[in-house]
């Protein structure tokens, strides 16, 4: 399982908003083979990321809370997102090619068409099976951190 603390920022029905610690990722950035994703994240994000995920262990806003998503649902979702639509783009650009007698108008309009069915591929199967797999779920807190005089208790 793949940990990461967060801070509950705010509260909507069965929900609540968590903003990631500063590093994001898993926290392994500095660590012989970590990925340095959270060092990427850092560059070019300039405010926390909020993530909407249900509230299963009562979490109030300030606290402080670790989120668990299973192992390999990174990669899983990274393959999903950025090599399905190439693979369905390289195939779109064969076909044209075939199909258009070695034609570059062809080719492009075969991997725009196959690029196109490879993103919605990938958002049908997202919304159908990995969403309940890639789902992170709170499973403590612990201390409750203020941010305004509103959100402490």
């Amino acid at each position: 399982m793949i940990e990461q603390e967060a801070i509950v920022a705010g509260i909507e029905g069965e929900h609540v908003y968590v903003e990631l610690g500063a590093g994001g990722g898993c926290g392994r950035c500095h660590e012989t083979g970590g990925c340095q994703s959270g060092i990427l994240g850092q560059l070019f994000s300039s405010k926390p990321r909020q993530f909407r995920i249900p509230n299963r262990i009562g979490a109030m806003p300030g606290d402080r809370v670790l989120l668990r998503v299973a192992e390999g649902t990174p990669l899983r979702a990274a393959l999903l997102t950025y090599l399905l639509p190439a693979l369905f783009l390289l195939i779109g650009a064969a076909a044209g090619t075939v199909l258009g007698h070695d034609s570059d108008a062809w080719a492009a309009l075969g991997a725009l068409i196959g690029l196109s069915i490879g993103v919605l591929a990938g958002l049908t199967f997202h919304r159908s099976r990995m969403a309940a797999m890639a789902e992170p779920v709170l499973v403590r807190h612990n201390q409750t951190v203020c941010f305004s005089k509103e959100t402490c208790r």
